[in-house]
């Protein structure tokens, strides 16, 4: 499987610059919805490779799974003055839009069919988005582009290294999830390496898994026994590391590692057509950090002491809360914090209608399923942004054989585009007959269509005063 191979990465040096185009696998499936040309001051531009997934590798495997779907997405890296992009879409266009709008990228027509923009920084996931295919409650994005911006790598190992299983700019297909035993210190991925399958720690040696290299699940059936769970799992074993891969289209979860201080860096998650696409199970003091999650169930699972999440873009698909705090029994976990995180769509009602009908787990901030002991406290959400509208901010309502108490929860700085009145989605908060409860919610600055929020009946949020005390709406 170790393989030397001769990155034919592509540089492009000047004085205050470098743009590095990946290279990319023979054989790989290419976007025919999107080209890309890239460059930086007067340098020429340079084509970078736009990977596509189609949904109909899907058909029948997941009732979420809708024909004639695509994402297509790209990855470079560079460091200094702007890199000008100028992509070529499918059809003609009026306007287009850059996501997450906090990056403040402006897309301009320069010609038909073409878009231009600047990246003005790296370590930047972006979503482009024409008005011929803007999505509704009626369809989603039929053809989606992603385009991930990385800083330079910095940690290459040596591919001789006995130790590092390195996958160099080819394609591989493993099978299933690769087992990495005690021997196995790091899994590198170069550029342009295209692996079918997944990893699963079996020692407990803490193992790094990096590089710019793809993970992809395509040709494996939903739920498929090869995997435990996600296409990278690492329960067995502590302090591990993912760091810069991307994940396509998983059988299952993308990833899942409950032992303890893991870390998950710059990683992007793309495709989840089936449900059970989560995306982050991780255990007590794990790290997420400068990712994207392109999810069809649960981004975050909120489940462990010490979570820090910061600097994540979410794309929430149909089912799934971005922050889930349930299914399982216990839910016993203190000093929680997550900053600056981009929801750039929630897609629960997508192919519903207006008024929309939907799930117990389809949240922004959720508590679902059977979870009946809870002591939860010190939590900390702050600085999110949900674009478009959002049709349900809260579905926090404890089962009613719950006992137990979630308190001292800080909900600051949240930002919401706007807040749909057409659906039967109302946000909620409650305890239970047991003896569960809510106490002590401050929910700060949380502003819908630019008004800030002092009352619960301005988010369609309805409290439970039997099982909750001292929730408050406050702007300051």
């Amino acid at each position: 499987m170790k393989k030397l191979i001769l990155l034919l990465t592509s540089i492009v040096n000047c004085v205050n610059c470098e743009l590095i185009i990946y290279p990319t696998s023979p054989g790989v499936d290419q976007s025919d919805k999107f080209k890309i040309n890239l460059h930086q001051e007067d340098f020429p531009a340079q084509n970078s490779f736009i990977y596509i997934s189609r949904s109909n590798n899907r058909i029948g495997q997941s009732t979420s799974v809708k024909p004639n779907r695509t994402v297509s997405w790209t990855s470079f890296a560079f460091t200094g003055t702007p890199v000008v992009a100028t992509v070529l879409a499918a059809q003609d266009f009026k306007q287009c839009i850059i996501r997450p709008k906090r990056y403040g990228i402006a897309c301009r027509k320069t010609e038909s069919n073409t878009a231009t923009f600047n990246i003005t920084e790296n370590t930047v996931m972006l979503s482009v988005e024409f008005d011929y295919d803007y999505g509704s409650f009626k369809s989603d994005i039929v053809d989606k582009l992603l385009i991930f911006a990385d800083a330079p790598e910095d940690d290459v190992p040596d591919p001789t290294d006995p130790g590092v299983l390195f996958y160099g700019s080819e394609a591989y297909n493993l099978k299933g999830q690769l087992q990495l035993n005690d021997s196995i210190r790091q899994v590198y991925l170069a550029p342009g390496a295209f692996v079918e399958g997944g990893f699963r720690t079996i020692s407990q040696k803490p193992i790094k898994i990096s590089g710019r290299g793809i993970l992809s699940g395509a040709n494996y059936p939903h739920k498929d026994p090869k995997f435990l769970w996600s296409i990278i799992n690492v329960d067995n074993g502590m302090n591990h590391i993912v760091e810069g891969v991307t994940m396509v289209d998983p059988p299952q979860f993308y990833f899942r590692g409950l032992g303890d201080n893991n870390v998950l860096r710059n990683v992007k998650t793309v495709a989840p057509w089936t449900y059970n696409t989560d995306g982050v199970g991780i255990g007590s003091g794990g790290l997420v950090e400068d990712s994207f999650f392109q999810t069809n169930d649960d981004t975050f699972k909120v489940y462990n002491d010490g979570l820090v999440v910061r600097r994540c873009v979410v794309w929430q698909g149909q089912n799934g809360a971005v922050f889930q705090f349930g299914w399982w029994v216990d839910r016993l976990l203190n000093n929680v914090s997550i900053d600056t995180i981009d929801v750039i769509h929630t897609d629960w009602c997508t192919f519903k209608g207006e008024v929309c009908h939907s799930s117990g787990n389809d949240a922004v901030m959720d508590l679902a399923g059977k979870t009946t002991l809870l002591n939860t406290s010190n939590i900390n959400i702050t600085n999110v942004r949900l674009e478009g509208i959002c049709p349900r901010i809260f579905n926090f309502v404890m089962d009613d054989k719950a006992t137990g108490i979630v308190k001292d929860v800080y909900l600051n700085n949240w930002v919401l585009d706007a807040l749909t009145a057409h659906t039967d989605m109302d946000s909620e908060l409650g305890g239970s007959r047991q003896g569960g409860r809510l106490s002590s919610w401050l929910i700060n600055n949380m502003t819908i269509a630019e008004k800030c929020i002092t009352r619960p009946s301005q988010a369609n949020v309805k409290i439970d005063p039997k099982t909750t005390n001292n929730i408050k709406f406050s702007c300051g």
